[in-house]
């Protein structure tokens, strides 16, 4: 399996491939796509499946990074993932579960951190691909904690299947276009929308807002009071909430309540108790409570 990181441009390209199949995830932006005579797009929780032998088109506007999978025929098979596409409704496109987004995240960072790993291991003092002190001390300052204790982690398919097979188990068809209102709101802000929907679980600012939009904070509240009517902070905070409601809805989602705030991006359980209860009138748990009578 072949996995990597791509921008694509705005002019539009297409090819096909025999031998395997592709599989686009977006990391930052929307990418166009047409298979098979059938258009959509790949942006936020919406990905793209392209059989192998499919033509394909694409094209992206602005800002983008997309991670690509090629998944051999043979491995897709083996690992259960054509069966899950065929389950989600077999559409070149899927959308992941409001409350499983965070299964497209973990694939995209595991995949960025094993990439860190072999870029460190290029340059280790012993010429073996071991990881020395000198490295680890690398992978610390860079914030991956959690992978230099267990530098194999990302070392094979395993992770990336294991991965693929959470993110088709929780998607469904779609049509391909956007389509309604989101049709109406501008690009920038849709792959601002879309990336942010990606990572609710961690912290976010203003700034960042208007770096991804690549505009002024002043025109960002100007575009959110026009195409959302609320602020860009109020907007957050809603998607964080509505993120939880569906996780604490979800009888088969065993985390703790603490995991979930975390989920969705408050540091500090109470705190999320208090900002639910005010939301949705009843605390989280009694919520969950009443999903498991």
């Amino acid at each position: 399996m072949q996995s990597s990181f791509r921008q694509y441009r705005s002019e539009a390209a297409s090819h096909s491939h025999d031998d395997f199949h592709q599989i686009i995830i977006a990391d930052l932006g929307m990418l166009e796509l047409e298979v098979q005579g059938r258009g959509g797009c790949v942006s936020g929780r919406r990905l793209a499946f392209v059989p192998a032998g499919d033509t394909h088109a694409y094209r992206a506007v602005g800002m983008n990074r997309f991670l690509v999978l090629d998944v051999d025929i043979d491995v897709a098979a083996g690992a259960g993932l054509e069966r899950l596409w065929q389950l989600a409704g077999a559409s070149p496109y899927l959308e992941v579960g409001t409350g499983y987004a965070g299964h497209l995240t973990g694939l995209l960072q595991g995949l960025e951190q094993k990439r860190a790993i072999s870029r460190i291991r290029r340059f280790t003092p012993d010429g073996q691909g071991n990881l020395q002190s000198e490295s680890l001390s690398l992978l610390y300052m860079a914030g991956i904690e959690g992978i230099a204790a267990s530098e194999n982690a990302f070392a094979d398919d395993a992770f990336v299947c294991q991965s693929l097979r959470e993110v088709l188990g929780h998607a469904a068809a779609v049509q391909g276009d956007l389509g309604g209102a989101d049709a109406m709101i501008p690009m920038r802000l849709q792959r601002l929308l879309a990336w942010i929907e990606l990572r609710l679980s961690e912290p976010i600012s203003i700034a960042d807002m208007a770096m991804i939009a690549a505009q002024s904070e002043s025109a960002l509240f100007a575009a959110f009071q026009s195409y959302l009517g609320t602020t860009p902070m109020r907007w957050l905070g809603e998607q964080r909430l509505q993120r939880a409601y569906v996780m604490l809805g979800d009888p088969k989602n065993t985390m703790t309540l603490g995991n979930i705030a975390h989920e969705v991006g408050f540091t500090d359980q109470s705190a999320f108790s208090r900002a639910f209860s005010r939301r949705f009138g009843h605390p989280p748990i009694a919520l969950r409570r009443s999903n498991r009578l």
